[in-house]
């Protein structure tokens, strides 16, 4: 038997124990089929443009093929790369079909070309022939020879073997394409003599590129929000500061974070943005299926009619890269709300989960109304530290120990508007309220403090405690007797870290001061501002009508976009072996 020469993506062979071949495929999404409109999907458009760089060519990027130029994935020398790509999930001809139901086309810049190199064309006699074997998630893969599937996913059949002459081969060019997110393949080649017997055997797998989700440490590309008339002052804030970084969209439908999450899948030279779609399915739905343009795909996982509060994307956010237990998760790790009374959909979790790159963490959030994550955890980026980012988690003993110091009759009209307290000195009296955030404290945000410090190896340097006091609400439509942020919460904020701009987050004004006293004097504010990193420039808007009133804060009204960092099949192989 010839030697075996390969290369790995840290997955040898047995693709299937690992990556659960044979399912259907059921979590691949559904597809968006709505018409591009609007500025919105122009700013995304040319922002996914920008970023992909030449590879957007239609004729794909080049794969290990050729020996001219194939993408230097750091195959030694006598040893085929992988052939690398992001699923082709997107409607490039805007013709309303997903490109992978149709047969390849110029505008299709998703499917990756594959030739044999040079020194292995060199090795090929007359009368030599080429075979050709497809292994591992096969129907999920399909290799093109012109116009027809030579390998994989034919739509009626599945062929797996082809066998060429070796004038055939020296002018194979393929074109792959895979249909979903995280498939893997093995391409065996076999040179054999004219007479049969094996010469040499070569494996190159197949890889399309894992969903990632965006975290805080990617730099942001643009910024969405809905004006109406309550929140003026914070979207005109927005405007100001960021211009034309900042996309207004029509709707009454106040909650774009709720509705959307950004997502990508990247290759060499290759960018698919992925606007994650939920099941919420209210007004601002519209707004994201009009995004569906070449190169930008939205999707939904889960089934319509069955949303939970835990479906919404405050529940969804992702870690900075960081590496815990000897781990390194260079994209950061994905964590959301759930517990055994709630959580999201399976369908999306575990979608989420086969990804591999960024392992899920499931953190509580049922002692919460709206069930989020983004209502007491957040991290921002810090430059001066050692991990690059700093951990904040709401903290009640640190809201009382702030409050308790301050004249008790300092005046503040909005909560005495909003919830029934006048003073700080009625605030910090109500004892229920103090014994009741004891209670939420010590049973729900010190173990998720401890969880993650534990899941981040991180030591008490790298968090920082953010005053914030927590209410009943009663009646509330979620869940019964949960609460919500009595205090606007502060972390519940928008990282805008522009490439070759200034670090920035816009954040809730707490209004913990007198009407007409500017935020300089408010003790919640300079307690803020004192515990960030002083790279940051720092804007506090006014969120309370719209969003804090109703159980939300800045970020649950904004979307941001952000630009891929990393390279998952240089950073990230170790991870797809994970458990």
């Amino acid at each position: 038997m010839a030697p075996l020469r390969s290369w790995s993506l840290a997955l040898p062979l047995g693709l299937c124990a690992l990556l659960a071949c044979g399912d259907d495929g059921g979590d691949g999404g559904t597809t968006a089929a709505s018409a591009t409109e609007g500025s919105a999907s122009e700013s995304a458009s040319a922002s996914a443009s920008a970023s992909a760089g030449s590879g957007s060519a239609s004729a794909g990027e080049t794969t290990g093929g050729g020996g001219s130029g194939g993408t230097d994935t750091g195959a030694p020398e006598g040893v085929i790369p992988p052939i690398l790509g992001v699923p082709n999930v997107d409607d490039d001809d805007e013709d309303g079909k997903a490109d992978w139901n149709q047969v390849p086309f110029a505008s299709d810049n998703d499917l990756t070309t594959f030739a044999l190199p040079a020194w292995y064309l060199e090795g090929l006699a007359d009368g030599d022939k080429v075979e050709l074997t497809l292994a591992g998630e096969v129907d999920q893969v399909r290799l093109w020879r012109g116009e027809d599937v030579l390998l994989g996913d034919a739509g009626g059949s599945t062929p797996t073997t082809a066998t060429l002459s070796a004038a055939d081969a020296a002018a194979l060019e393929l074109r792959v394409e895979w249909a979903d997110f995280m498939r893997g393949a093995t391409l065996t080649i076999r040179h054999l003599g004219s007479g049969g017997s094996e010469l040499a055997v070569d494996e190159v797998e197949l890889w399309s590129a894992p969903m990632l989700v965006n975290h805080h440490l990617q730099p942001a590309e643009y910024v969405w929000g809905v004006p109406v008339q309550s929140n003026g002052s914070m979207i005109n804030e927005f405007k100001k500061v960021l211009g034309d970084r900042f996309i207004s969209i029509s709707s009454m439908d106040v909650w774009i974070q709720d509705e959307l999450e950004w997502a990508l899948a990247t290759a060499p030279g290759k960018r698919l943005n992925i606007a994650v779609d939920s099941i919420r399915d209210r007004p601002l739905d519209a707004f994201v299926k009009g995004l569906k343009a070449p190169d930008i795909q939205p999707m939904t996982w889960g089934v319509k009619g069955t949303q939970t509060t835990e479906d919404k994307f405050g529940n969804l956010e992702v870690t900075p890269p960081h590496t815990a237990g000897g781990v390194a998760y260079p994209h950061g790790r994905i964590y959301y709300g759930k517990g055994a009374t709630c959580g999201p959909n399976q369908i999306l979790t575990d979608h989420l989960a086969r990804q591999k790159v960024q392992r899920p963490i499931e953190v509580n959030t049922c002692w919460l109304c709206v069930g989020h994550v983004d209502e007491y955890i957040s991290f921002v980026p810090d430059p001066s530290s050692p991990k690059g980012f700093k951990f904040l988690i709401a903290d009640v003993d640190a809201a009382y120990e702030l409050l308790d110091a301050l004249p008790g009759n300092t005046a503040i009209p909005r909560y005495g508007d909003s919830h029934g307290y006048a003073t700080i000195g009625e605030l910090v009296g109500d004892n229920t309220l103090r014994a009741l955030n004891q209670d939420i404290q010590a049973d729900y945000i010190d173990p998720v403090r401890e969880q993650l410090k534990a899941e981040l190896d991180l030591d008490e340097s790298d968090i920082v405690r953010i005053p914030g006091i927590f209410e009943r609400i009663w009646g509330c439509s979620y869940k019964d007797n949960g609460v919500a942020a009595l205090i606007p919460g502060m972390l519940n904020l928008v990282v805008v870290n522009v490439e070759d701009g200034p670090l920035r987050i816009f954040v809730s004004d707490p209004f913990m001061r007198p009407n007409g006293v500017d935020q300089a004097s408010d003790p919640l504010i300079a307690n803020f501002k004192a515990a960030l990193p002083d790279e940051y420039e720092i804007h506090f808007v006014d969120d309370w009508y719209t969003y804090h009133v109703a159980i939300g804060e800045v970020h649950c009204g904004t979307n941001v976009m952000r630009t891929p960092t990393g390279a998952w099949w240089e950073d990230s192989r170790h991870l797809f072996t994970q458990p």
